[in-house]
């Protein structure tokens, strides 16, 4: 069951970060908005997601240090919604993609081509 809840975690996190790195590319801010485009997608697929989700943890949490005390609600809730959505980027990397992702496909097939890679004294 929790390879289905990352699943979503996954899902939710790629549609939030990636409508908003959409809307960086038509700022200034392009470069920025293709690698966390990149990097949604990513995760979205489930390829690559811990350094995708290590990246956008860091494309979330840096402009929020840059905050000094937040005195505006409007600043208190930036500043909310950066730790949550860090958080849970983090999360994602420490835990992974689960199963339904590009990750695991990958790691089966590359088990199956050389089991010895995975279980280094043959297979168990």
């Amino acid at each position: 069951m929790h390879h289905l809840y990352a699943l979503l975690a996954r899902i939710a996190l790629a549609l939030v970060l990636g409508g908003e790195a959409w809307a960086m590319l038509a700022d200034a801010g392009a470069l920025a908005g293709l690698a966390g485009l990149a990097a949604a997608l990513a995760l979205l697929a489930g390829a690559w997601t811990r350094p995708a989700a290590l990246a956008l943890a860091v494309l979330v949490l840096a402009p929020a240090l840059g905050v000094p005390a937040p005195g505006e609600p409007q600043q208190v809730i930036e500043l909310a919604r950066s730790l949550f959505l860090g958080g849970g980027l983090v999360l994602l990397a420490a835990h992974g993609a689960g199963d339904f992702s590009f990750d695991a496909w990958r790691r089966a097939r590359a088990s199956q081509a050389h089991p010895s890679r995975l279980h280094p004294g043959g297979a168990h």
